[in-house]
């Protein structure tokens, strides 16, 4: 996945209850003052990229629903706009 101002690529990721899955986000800015953050509450997911850094995550999706991502970092005029939704499908 990649992180760069306003959005994050994909921002809809489809899982099936019991994945194992693995993240790696990549903040692609170049700028220096370009910091994004990435955040799922309900897997106790949150990182703080600076530009060019990768974090990596590996959890089991046990829990099903449609959970939101989001950008923890104010980064620009439309961070609101950077989000997405992991859904976990029963």
């Amino acid at each position: 996945m990649s992180a760069q101002r306003s959005h994050f690529t994909p921002d809809i990721i489809r899982v099936k209850r019991g994945d194992h899955v693995k993240l790696h986000i990549t903040n692609v800015e170049q700028t220096r003052d370009a910091t994004h953050g990435f955040a799922v509450a309900q897997y106790n997911i949150q990182a703080s990229l600076e530009p060019g850094e990768t974090a990596n995550f590996d959890f089991v999706a046990d829990k099903p629903g449609s959970w939101n991502f989001y950008c923890t970092e104010f980064c620009s005029a439309l961070h609101l706009e950077m989000a997405g939704w992991l859904l976990v499908e029963p």
